[in-house]
């Protein structure tokens, strides 16, 4: 267990702060399909197809090495496919696609817990592996939520995910804190823990119960592990934790 307060609490994304139960794909390219041209290139069930068979390859590729493609890159390559351009710019086209596909909540005390953070003076931002930009995150998270982390760090834009040591760094860096002095609150053993304590933050596993409609990866938390970690079930848990 740690003994003294975080200067900054960093926390994982999806199924921590915002629980997202589906994603669907023919929501999402329904909902580009208005700024998409020309028209009659427009297949959608082709387009769901394709992006399927990319998906699966990039999850069975990219992720067995801890790499991420972006959104951005993906969708480009898409649309080159279909000989289809989009009169949206890349942000918009990121927030329209994730949002309509993809409905989310905020978890249960979340608000609460970081109101009183903010009370405390205790900083907090996300670490997350995902392919949006932190741009995209951040309206995300404002959508759901009424507080000011002060960054995000995607995977996206650091291209190399959770555990690797170095999307932690660069929140580090961002931050100006040592990695003692900064607390990490996810739901992945795997990605999160393990990368946690991997830098020398201390982890927080958030084991909230939600379902999670992608595949997160095997781990377990060892007995070696246990000690330098803490686990929490809710919300206010993570408060008790604190002086």
């Amino acid at each position: 267990m740690t003994k003294t307060n975080p200067r900054m609490i960093l926390f994982d994304y999806g199924q921590t702060l915002l629980h997202e139960a589906r994603f669907d794909a023919r929501e999402a390219f329904k909902a580009l399909s208005p700024h998409l041209y020309p028209k009659e290139n427009i297949d959608i069930e082709r387009m769901l197809e394709l992006s399927s068979e990319l998906f699966d390859d990039l999850r069975e590729l990219a992720f067995a090495n801890s790499v991420e493609v972006s959104f951005e890159s993906t969708f480009n390559f898409l649309l080159e496919m279909f000989d289809l351009s989009c009169d949206l710019p890349m942000l918009e086209c990121e927030k329209l696609y994730w949002f309509s596909g993809c409905p989310a909540e905020a978890m249960p005390e979340l608000q609460t817990t970081l109101d009183e953070l903010e009370e405390r003076g205790i900083r907090t931002a996300v670490i997350s592996n995902i392919s949006f930009s932190s741009a995209a995150m951040k309206a995300r998270i404002d959508n759901h939520l009424d507080h000011n982390m002060e960054f995000v760090v995607t995977s996206s834009e650091t291209i190399l995910r959770k555990p690797e040591k170095w999307i932690f760094l660069s929140a580090l860096q961002k931050s100006g804190l040592k990695a003692e002095e900064c607390w990490y609150v996810g739901d992945n053993i795997y990605c999160d823990l393990e990368g946690a304590l991997g830098v020398g933050m201390h982890p927080v596993w958030y084991d909230s119960g939600h379902d999670c409609f992608y595949p997160r990866e095997d781990a377990e938390i060892t007995a070696e592990m246990r000690p330098h970690i803490d686990i929490i079930n809710n919300y206010s848990e993570l408060l008790d934790l604190l002086d």
